[in-house]
């Protein structure tokens, strides 16, 4: 938003005056999502709240077309060496991951795919069968060696299938374009309620195509 400001020579505060009104206006727009489907994959992307001692999770749904149907921020607890720390200087930190879940399951429970992929996380198995019974359900989980390898992909070429390339492809696409999702940057989510309404604005803008979204917007 800064750097928006300094490049048209206008007030930061205007910038995110117009970003929540942008929100506002779509989000006064019915977004229907198709019914039939033929894949839909879920997953969790995670970033951060103003620091790496309060993570967020970031529960995204898509489908073969690359649409995004449902992207929802949730509060995360943190991990490893991080969480001790994290907890003597703010305190306790709820999780809402599997709320959040629960949540947008029920939003989405009126689709009728005929397959859904995910990572290998317990909790995604016991949803899918109660939102969604009879459908396929096909996991999928990397190994620590299949990271390692994709974040050297500047020495190596990958050649390996990804069966989970559509909602992989989204999440490289969210960090590359919402700055405050980018991987080591100075930008950081500062609210998460404003990281919520960033998504939303993303995802109309994604869903549409960039004409069909721009003309949409008065």
């Amino acid at each position: 938003m800064r750097g928006i400001a300094r490049t048209l020579r206008i007030s930061k505060n205007t910038v995110e005056a117009k970003f929540l009104w942008i929100h506002q206006y779509i989000s006064s727009l019915k977004a229907t999502n198709p019914v039939e489907l033929g894949q839909l994959y879920f997953d969790e992307l995670e970033t951060i709240e103003h620091t790496k001692l309060k993570p967020l999770s970031v529960l995204l749904f898509v489908d073969e077309g690359y649409k995004i149907l449902k992207s929802q921020v949730a509060v995360a607890p943190p991990k490893g060496r991080l969480a001790k720390v994290s907890y003597d200087k703010y305190g306790p930190r709820k999780d809402e991951r599997e709320d959040i879940l629960k949540q947008c399951f029920t939003e989405l429970k009126g689709l009728r795919p005929q397959e859904i992929r995910s990572d290998a996380k317990p909790s995604y198995r016991k949803y899918v069968q109660e939102f969604f019974p009879g459908v396929e359900h096909k996991v999928f989980n990397r190994s620590e060696k299949e990271r390692h390898r994709d974040r050297l992909h500047e020495k190596y070429q990958k050649q390996t299938y990804d069966p989970m390339f559509v909602l992989n492809q989204r999440c490289a696409k969210l960090r590359a374009n919402i700055r405050r999702l980018t991987r080591r940057s100075w930008c950081t989510t500062k609210l998460k309620e404003n990281l919520q309404k960033h998504l939303e604005i993303y995802c109309f803008y994604n869903n549409l195509g960039e004409k069909a979204a721009l003309h949409r917007i008065p």
